[in-house]
């Protein structure tokens, strides 16, 4: 055996990685692969339309992963111009691909988006519930406010959510949301009352009211009772007074009015907005109305004795406010300028005054 070599014992010692001590090492070289480069996005200042036809060009020459990105990309895109079959083929061929629970939950929550651009909620629900698993942040805020809209809440929103959300809210919704909103208030406006019940004493409300519902149309109304001062103690004064004559007189509920103007131009919380009024007349007339009444004595009534023989004038500050009050209540619930009515449009009656029918001619 010592006459053997051994060369091939060193041979196999080489092929094997083992070397002497003395051998230097070996020296490794490292590979890398070289990374794809990022999808490509479409040109800035392009419309919605060329931005969804680029990216429907080159879906075919995009690898798998590029490929769910631009499908999730393009759904987004399709829900955008509210095409609600694109958008939801575009995700569910982007749940197929290769991508994350993040991305899989972005996807379920398009196609709930896509069925809730056609009214179908109950089909919606599902995909929404799936979704909110793995959501994060204000998308995760608009899929639970969704679900709650759905299961027939009205949860608090933030303007910037509601205006994202709109498109996938019906009429109803929107209305029934603003209504309830803390932020709005009971009258359901983005302008607060000056003038709270708290704050001028206000009896509760009695039982023998109706829901009001969905409001329709605004009726402009006067007090018919003199009123000079602008201070607020008198307002106070005024308003409760109003309010015993409504209650203990005529035996309404509440107050028959949703709001008051004062001389001042402050606007006066009345009967909740959620309550039915008593301003109009029947049921029928109150139904879905808003009434506002200006504080003040607009029309002659000489019969009533000196103090009635001339009418006021509103101010210039009531006015202002009315005008508001009107755009507001109009912006929130979709009502048109047609449908704000004088209380003589409605039944024989000199009110509102001549002053505030020229007013609302005007206005309309």
């Amino acid at each position: 055996m010592i006459g053997l070599s051994l060369r091939p014992l060193a041979l196999v010692l080489v092929a094997s990685g083992i070397t002497s001590c003395s051998s230097p090492p070996a020296v490794q070289v490292n590979t890398f692969t070289a990374l794809n480069a990022p999808v490509q996005s479409p040109p800035g200042g392009v419309s919605l339309s060329e931005r969804i036809g680029w990216w429907e060009d080159r879906l075919y020459m995009l690898e798998d992963a590029d490929r769910a990105e631009a499908y999730l990309r393009l759904g987004q895109l399709y829900l955008s111009q509210q095409s609600s079959v694109d958008a939801r083929r575009c995700f569910r061929l982007g749940r197929k691909e290769h991508i994350s629970e993040r991305e899989l939950a972005e996807a379920e929550y398009g196609i709930g988006l896509s069925y809730l651009l056609e009214d179908r909620p109950d089909r919606a629900s599902g995909f929404l519930a799936l979704a909110r698993e793995n959501l994060s942040g204000p998308t995760r805020q608009e899929c639970e406010f969704l679900l709650s809209v759905i299961n027939g809440l009205s949860p608090d929103a933030p303007d910037d959510l509601l205006a994202r959300l709109a498109p996938y809210l019906g009429d109803d919704d929107m209305a029934s949301i603003r209504l309830a909103s803390s932020k709005f208030g009971s009258a359901g406006l983005f302008r607060a009352v000056d003038v709270s019940r708290v704050s001028w004493n206000a009896q509760p409300l009695r039982s023998n009211h109706s829901d009001m519902g969905t409001p329709n149309r605004i009726t402009i109304h006067h007090s018919a009772e003199p009123l000079t001062s602008t201070r607020l103690v008198a307002t106070r004064t005024e308003v409760r007074r109003l309010q015993g004559i409504h209650q203990d007189h005529k035996n309404w509920a509440d107050i028959g009015y949703h709001y008051l103007i004062d001389r001042a131009g402050r606007i006066v919380e009345g009967r909740d907005l959620r309550i039915q009024g008593a301003h109009a007349g029947d049921n029928i007339l109150n139904a879905g109305n808003i009434g506002i009444c200006i504080l003040g004595n607009f029309s002659n009534q000489p019969d009533r004795g000196p103090d009635y023989a001339r009418a006021q004038e509103p101010t210039t500050a009531q006015l202002q406010s009315l005008e508001d009050l009107v755009d507001s209540l109009r912006d929130v619930f979709g009502i048109t300028k047609g449908q704000v009515f004088s209380h003589g449009e409605l039944k024989v009656t000199e009110c509102p005054g001549p002053s505030l029918r020229v007013w609302l001619q005007q206005y309309r």
